[in-house]
């Protein structure tokens, strides 16, 4: 039981890796991608080219809405809808992270291990109760 908890606390601070590395990306159907996914911000460029952040977007019939920065409360017909982006989870740069981060804790282990065990300096210099060689 204590090698459970032992696992689970070591790994619970490293749970944000799981969603650390995100990506912008266009989105093919704006009108499908929100009634589908429920993003929590997309970035919307309108017919007119203005770039509109646009937080808990829905869409009604062929109306999208949602809340702009500072709070208010936006509708904007579909058809004024020429793109829109919205951050997805980039899962190989969070593999990348995940797996650099593995590697960086194996060494340190490894070097800490290796260094209780009273082995050779890994610097490359040989001592001998505190004399070199």
């Amino acid at each position: 039981m204590s090698r459970r908890l032992t696992v689970a606390g070591t790994l619970l601070p490293l749970a944000f890796l799981a969603t650390a590395c995100r990506t912008v990306v266009p989105v093919p159907s704006p009108a499908q991608y929100v009634s589908t996914k429920s993003p929590g911000l997309v970035w919307v460029t309108k017919t007119d080219n203005s770039v509109v952040a646009l937080g808990s977007p829905h869409v009604m019939g062929d109306t999208l809405t949602g809340f702009v920065p500072g709070g208010d409360y936006v509708e904007m017909p579909l058809s004024t809808v020429q793109s829109m982006r919205a951050s997805v989870a980039a899962k190989g740069h969070t593999m990348l992270l995940v797996g650099g981060i593995a590697v960086a804790a194996a060494v340190a282990t490894a070097v800490a291990v290796h260094a209780a065990s009273g082995g050779p300096d890994l610097s490359g210099h040989c001592t001998i109760m505190g004399e070199e060689c």
